[in-house]
């Protein structure tokens, strides 16, 4: 006999049992119907990929999260990080795409990142994400914060803000104050930990990286700069006058602003962070975020940005793209700590239950019938007691139980009990299944 293994998971992954499967199936299907509304289509990519695609796209923190594989050969794979690189690769082994190239992808991907598990944080996760390839119009930007936007309310969020910013205007900034485009890479690590650190925690951390304290200064003083969207712009606008770059980040951010607003979406929605930065260094232009206002410190559900330059490390040419993410599995902590998750661990609509007078064959031949219908359905096998079976429907989350007995057979009836009213009625066996289909519907 083989000697007894413990059974356990690797830290920072985890089973994924039918109760938040099923919501979790749930939230995509919503999100995709709202992807496939903005005329995005699917797209599948490998859970593994060459390392050398990986590799130099995520900045040198992201680069120490990649998964690697050792393979035969010498060669060397890893597991995706996100969706957005192996896109890019997708694009240029396939120049033939119809361009601009939109599409949606829903997978999971991997990084040796710490897990947090009460908020939502994994090693092991669900990304949703848009993209839009083949184009520099900013019209592209506007569609993912839009559709990020309609994505999110549409699973029951509307306590969120979307935070956004542009990377022109941000490597304006370092121009400006004078700090060398060598450390532009550290300077913005730092700066994106403001809100978790503060002005203080930033600037300690800066003193580290040997940056002078006059340029420091100067950076912090903008990154102070908030208010409504076109104050924040207008002031940092004046602020950065002379500096090229930080002016086209601005006409950016305004343009956005505007396909945002043409797009249906409330500006009291957007706010304009000078701080935010977006770890992952193959951003280009504009960058959000989305964040939850009703929980304090839980990490965005949402981000995503321009990406102009990507696909131009595989060899080809330069091929502007944007795209949006939002987090499965952040979404589903956030449903549940605002209470907006309903539980169920099936997906049958009715029990039927079995007395001790009920054939199992008429059991069956009852689900038969509700399944021809189109309702989902399960029997209960063993005739236990009625109460441990209607205690079963409760703790799956089905509404309604369906009962049979010898005499309810014999007068051509069954009785349909919806749970949640505690509504019984007697119907007859030939209408039974539009009744059932009545009360689930009502």
């Amino acid at each position: 006999m083989s000697p007894t293994v413990q059974a356990r998971l690797f830290k920072g992954v985890k089973d994924v049992l039918p109760e938040e499967l099923l919501a979790r199936n749930q939230l995509m299907q919503t999100l995709v119907a709202v992807f496939e509304r903005y005329g995005f289509g699917p797209l599948e990519t490998p859970a593994m990929e060459y390392l050398d695609i990986l590799l130099g796209k995520y900045g040198t923190e992201g680069d120490k999260l990649i998964y690697k594989l050792a393979y035969k050969g010498g060669e060397t794979l890893a597991l995706r990080y996100d969706l957005t690189v192996p896109l890019s690769r997708v694009v240029a082994m396939n120049p033939d795409l119809p361009m601009p190239f939109k599409r949606w992808q829903v997978q999971p991907v991997w990084r040796a990142d710490r897990a947090q598990p009460a908020q939502g944080r994994f090693r092991e996760f669900i990304q949703c994400d848009v993209d839009t390839v083949g184009t520099a119009s900013l019209a592209a930007d506007a569609e993912n914060v839009a559709v990020v936007h309609d994505g999110i309310r549409a699973l029951g969020i509307d306590d969120f803000l979307v935070r956004i910013n542009n990377r022109k205007l941000l490597a304006g900034i370092r121009e400006w104050a004078g700090i060398a485009p060598a450390q532009e890479a550290d300077l913005f690590r730092s700066i994106d930990k403001l809100d978790k650190i503060g002005l203080d925690g930033v600037r300690a951390e800066l003193a580290k990286l040997d940056l002078p304290a006059e340029p420091v200064e100067k950076v912090l003083g903008v990154m102070e700069i908030t208010g409504a969207p076109e104050e924040v712009l207008a002031r940092a606008e004046a602020t950065l006058a002379g500096s090229e770059r930080a002016a086209e980040g601005v006409s950016e951010l305004r343009e956005l602003l505007e396909g945002v607003a043409a797009l249906g979406v409330a500006l009291d929605r957007m706010q304009i962070d000078l701080y935010l930065t977006r770890g992952l260094d193959y951003y280009t232009g504009p960058i959000y975020e989305v964040n939850l206002t009703s929980i304090e410190k839980f990490g965005s559900l949402a981000g995503g940005g321009r990406y102009d330059d990507l696909a131009g490390v595989y060899g080809n040419a330069t091929v502007p793209a944007t795209g949006v993410s939002i987090g499965l599995s952040r979404v589903l902590s956030a449903l549940r700590k605002l209470d907006l998750l309903k539980s169920r661990t099936t997906t049958s609509q009715v029990l039927v239950a079995r007395l001790e007078d009920t054939p199992i064959a008429e059991c069956l031949r009852i689900c038969s019938e509700l399944r021809a219908g189109g309702i989902a359905c399960e029997t209960y096998y063993d005739p236990d007691r009625l109460k441990k079976q209607f205690q079963l429907a409760e703790r799956k989350g089905i509404p309604i139980v369906a009962l049979a007995g010898a005499s309810e057979l014999a007068a051509g009836t069954v009785n349909l009990k919806h749970l949640a009213r505690s509504e019984q009625v007697t119907v007859p066996r030939a209408e039974f299944v539009e009744k059932a289909a009545a009360l689930l519907s009502s």
